[in-house]
């Protein structure tokens, strides 16, 4: 009878430490996640890292996140050259020379630029302060990649298509894109394309995964005597 009784007090032990066990981590993730919405608000979203984003997304401290998050939702503005490119989804006969970049005096009028596959790119830096000695460190190092076509009027058809290429803090991947409006007095389309951003969090032994939906409006002005500004991108 001893032995039972001392096998059930053992098993109760073992109970109570595994609930304790689990109320503590259970407590540990609230309370991770709840400096992150000190942060971010009701905003975006926690998901669980796997192995594979574990390698595709850096990941940052608390303090690092909450500055780098600061400076990445900041409004940002972006200008650069449309550049037409050999190969044209639509007609390769449209384009008129294979260089990267056609210059004022290719064109035969002053009407809309040659119908083709066009690329963008804009420098997107993110910095924030550290910790040491206050200096920036320049953590988003980001190339950003608009690739579209447009038609003989300077319309932007199909759908666009935006990327990042480089080293930084966080992930983006393409959600959707808006429908695409054309002003025909002045050959300027615009349009939005919403990507979702992913970043890694570490706050004690805890590593968690938010994301966020970011949109950027582009205008793209396709008038032959517009080519330095043609492309400009804003982030709000």
């Amino acid at each position: 009878m001893k032995k039972i009784s001392t096998f059930v007090l053992s098993i109760c032990i073992l109970i109570f430490l595994s609930s304790c066990k689990k109320e503590s981590s259970t407590t540990k993730l609230d309370d991770s996640m709840s400096k992150i919405r000190d942060i971010v608000g009701e905003s975006g979203r926690f998901i669980t890292l796997d192995e594979k984003n574990m390698n595709n997304v850096p990941v940052l401290s608390i303090d690092e996140f909450k500055l780098a998050y600061k400076e990445f939702n900041s409004p940002k503005k972006f200008t650069a050259i449309a550049e037409l490119k050999q190969n044209d989804n639509t007609s390769n006969a449209s384009v008129k020379k294979t260089s990267s970049i056609t210059t004022y005096d290719e064109y035969e009028d002053d009407g809309p630029r040659p119908a083709g596959y066009y690329h963008a790119s804009f420098p997107f830096y993110v910095s924030y302060y550290t910790s040491i000695n206050n200096n920036i460190m320049p953590h988003g190092f980001y190339t950003m990649h608009l690739d579209f076509n447009t038609d003989q009027f300077g319309r932007v058809i199909g759908n666009p298509t935006l990327s990042f290429t480089g080293v930084g803090f966080f992930s983006w991947t393409y959600v959707n894109s808006s429908q695409i409006n054309f002003n025909s007095s002045n050959t300027t389309s615009t349009f939005t394309i919403t990507g979702s951003n992913m970043f890694g969090i570490q706050l004690g032994g805890l590593t968690l995964g938010w994301s966020n939906r970011s949109n950027y409006f582009f205008s793209v002005n396709m008038d032959s005597n517009y080519e330095q500004d043609a492309v400009r991108v804003e982030q709000k």
